[in-house]
This record gives C-alpha cells, sequence and structure tokens, in this order.
C-alpha cells in the first residue's frame, strides 16, 4: 500500500444534530452517536489502519477515541489537525438549522466561512495529513462540509467557480 493514504469518516451523532442546531467546537456525542463510533470502528477494522487524525472539535475526538479503541490504537497516537475543522458558519452557529444542508456548504453568505478560504484551509489540512508518517492507511475523523472540501483538495481543486 502507499504510504499517505486515507479514509475519510463523518463524527457520530452529536447532541446538536439530535437538536437541529448548528453546532460548534464543544458540543458532545449522544449515545447514539457513541453507538455509530464504535459500529464504524468495527467495520473498518479490517482496512489495516495504522493511524486516526481529527478534527479539534469535541465530537470529532470522541469518534477518534472510540474507533482507535475498537482498533487497538493508543489513544496517545490520534492526531489532531486544527484546519480539519468545520466550515465557520458565524451567526448561525448555536442556533436551529432552518436552511437546507445545502446551503451551508454551498452559501457565499458573507457570515459565513469563505468557501475559497475553507479549500484553502483544507489544502493545508491534506499537506499536514501527508507529513504523518505513515505507511498504512490513515483514518481522518471530522465534519460533513469541511469532509466535501477536503474530499475536493484531494482531487487536485485549487479554485472554486
Amino acid at each position: 500500500m502507499r504510504s499517505n493514504q486515507f479514509i475519510f469518516v463523518r463524527h457520530g451523532q452529536s447532541q446538536a444534530n439530535a437538536e437541529g442546531i448548528i453546532a460548534d467546537g464543544a458540543v458532545p456525542l449522544t449515545d447514539k452517536g457513541v453507538d455509530q463510533a464504535r459500529i464504524t470502528g468495527l467495520e473498518v477494522k479490517k482496512l489495516g489502519i495504522t493511524t486516526i487524525v481529527c478534527s479539534p472539535y469535541l465530537r470529532a475526538q470522541q469518534t477518534a477515541q472510540i474507533i482507535a479503541g475498537e482498533l487497538g490504537i493508543d489513544l496517545a497516537h490520534i492526531k489532531i489537525i486544527e484546519e480539519l475543522r468545520e466550515r465557520g458558519l458565524g451567526s448561525c452557529e448555536g442556533k436551529p438549522k432552518v436552511q437546507a444542508s445545502e446551503w451551508y456548504s454551498r452559501s457565499d453568505d458573507p457570515t459565513l466561512e469563505p468557501r475559497q478560504t475553507l479549500l484553502d484551509r483544507m489544502h493545508a489540512a491534506l499537506e499536514n495529513i501527508r507529513a504523518i508518517d505513515s505507511k498504512g492507511l490513515i483514518l481522518v475523523v471530522g465534519h460533513v462540509i469541511s469532509g466535501f472540501y477536503l474530499s475536493e483538495a484531494a482531487k487536485g481543486a485549487r479554485l472554486l467557480a
């Protein structure tokens, strides 16, 4: 296997997800989210994951820790990559989700983190992932919107239309 290959998983259900609220970085997993993380750990066990990286947000760290436990990876070896945090949703954070999901990822509303800035940040995250000394598969635990832009960065996208 080539070094620096990775797969991306979204964190388990958070308390904010369950309540229909736009989350900030301090929202924990629900019991359902904990179960989802355990199931994910069991499902990826056969893939040969050697390293886990995650967003600095609590729900992503909790998901990464639960998966690491299922994989037998020491929690001290989980690497937090600051750039993997979710898109900055400005004044929407902490409030009920009122827009369709796609709006939060595609909107150019000036109160949100600019999409181009997010893509550039995901390129930086990708460089951090590539800098990890791993000869196996890296598991990246993150968020829906930033995960989409990380995927775009991995495909080589530099500019958004």
